[in-house]
């Protein structure tokens, strides 16, 4: 499945020219709350009621991109990840700079606009002012994009916004937006008022300071070696990339239960979940510092244990849920009575987290408490964080969702987005002519040779 681009329409087959023109623009890390807060201040008012977007968990760009736009697995949770079927850590900074790999074959490809990789890389020099700079440059190469089409469905992707709340906060991030909603009134009266615009973005982003969580020294400390491929039984691969509030390890799943409790020992961990050896598909463990608890699946329907205290806190709920006589409620429930919780959507978002829009599936996933992080060193050194996103808590996990077309309701997933933006409708399409190519970062591959391998460790 891919997404419209403008050189699979060909102009004497455009529709009729009173047919609404539509534009579905995703913006990267834009939390509910931002977009609440400046609805309380009279922008975004052609928009109807936003909705929360309930993120994947790990809420992550790339596996919550692919459930919004139904689009083949990612390769792994963030763009550098370790490969199973090669056994070793691959992508990284390196192909930020070098864009080939950044945008062809990913889910970038699907857009009819997506800004040239080594812009985002800039965001980090000089922050926060690069952050500022980038994201209104990709601000404005969206407009340039959308107003140069002839598509009469036009799908954008603005991803500059999520670093911009990393590196700037949510004073900078408001003052994007406004300016972003004056862009989209404009293009609104342009189009004689016909234009219909619909808005999502694809996971939160918590506003406040992060100290850095030492997931390694836990692990060593438990006799374990991080490495970048598993070799023997005390191997643990755990990719840092993105500053993020969650972890991603791999090891042999006969070390899962250790490499978790171990991780538990490290400050700022919220709790870590990994699935039984043979039973991926059908069992998870939860660890926490409050308890213990094992999640299962039966097709659609899931059911919580709490083996000791209630580390999700669904007691209360499951108390009012309609339970099958095996415990079990439907998908369905679980959505309707958590997903305003604290942990929205808890059991599928960790089920989805293992077993679904990833290629390379974890062994153990960490969730961090709010304030905490893991990441590159090397983005590290750069800057200081002022918000991030990854864990399963609220304000990690909530985007948000808003139409001028129609109403969405509370809460949406991204599986919803696909449906009620009509992300599905269209068929396969060659690229287009905005979608950044690898020419366009020639100039980043001396940078990315000069920087080594020593940025994708």
């Amino acid at each position: 499945m891919a997404l419209p681009m403008q050189s699979w329409v060909n102009a004497d087959e455009l529709p009729r020219i009173d047919e609404p023109r539509r534009l579905v623009l995703v913006l990267d890390g834009v939390p509910f709350e931002t977009i609440q807060e400046l609805r309380a201040e009279g922008y975004f008012k052609s928009f109807k009621e936003p909705a929360r977007m309930v993120s994947t968990f790990p809420s992550l760009t790339n596996p919550s991109m692919i459930e919004i736009l139904g689009a083949h697995d990612s390769p792994g949770y963030e763009d550098h990840y370790y490969d199973r079927e090669i056994n070793r850590l691959v992508g990284g900074v390196q192909d930020r700079f070098r864009g080939g790999k950044f945008i062809h074959g990913t889910f970038r490809e699907k857009f009819d606009y997506h800004a040239p990789a080594l812009r985002g890389s800039l965001a980090y020099i000089g922050q926060p002012l690069g952050a500022i700079l980038v994201a209104q440059a990709d601000v404005s190469a969206f407009r340039r994009a959308f107003k140069n089409s002839k598509s009469r469905f036009f799908v954008g992707y603005v991803g500059a916004t999520d670093s911009l709340a990393h590196l700037g906060g949510e004073g900078p991030l408001k003052s994007l937006l406004r300016s972003l909603d004056r862009s989209i009134e404009e293009m609104q009266r342009d189009s004689g008022g016909t234009l219909e615009v619909e808005m999502a973005s694809d996971h939160g982003n918590n506003y406040m300071f992060h100290r850095t969580v030492k997931l390694g020294s836990a692990l060593e400390k438990a006799g374990f070696e991080i490495v970048k491929s598993i070799e023997n039984e005390k191997s643990v691969v755990l990719p840092r990339y993105g500053l993020v509030g969650a972890a991603v390890l791999f090891t042999r799943p006969e070390n899962r239960d250790r490499v978790a409790e171990a991780c538990l020992t490290a400050k700022g961990v919220d709790f870590a979940v990994y699935p039984s050896q043979g039973e991926e598909n059908r069992i998870i463990n939860l660890v926490s510092k409050r308890g213990k608890a094992r999640i299962l699946r039966q097709e659609n329907s899931y059911r919580y244990e709490a083996i000791e205290g209630d580390p999700l806190e669904l007691e209360q709920i499951i108390r009012e849920m309609p339970l099958d006589e095996d415990g079990f409620t439907s998908r369905e429930a679980w959505w309707n009575a958590t997903k305003t919780h604290k942990y929205a959507d808890p059991l599928r978002r960790i089920f989805d987290g293992f077993n679904a829009h990833v290629v390379s599936r974890g062994d153990v996933i960490v969730s961090f408490e709010n304030g905490y992080l893991i990441g590159s060193p090397f983005f590290g050194s750069l800057s200081i964080m002022f918000a991030t996103h990854g864990n399963l808590l609220q304000g990690e996990t909530d985007g948000f969702a808003m139409s001028t077309r129609q109403e969405l309701g509370p809460a949406v997933r991204g599986s919803d987005v696909h449906k009620l933006f009509s992300l599905s409708e269209f068929g396969a399409a060659e690229a287009s002519l905005y979608i950044s190519r690898e020419g366009h970062c020639d100039g980043g591959r001396l940078l990315a040779l000069a920087l080594g391998n020593q940025l994708a460790d």
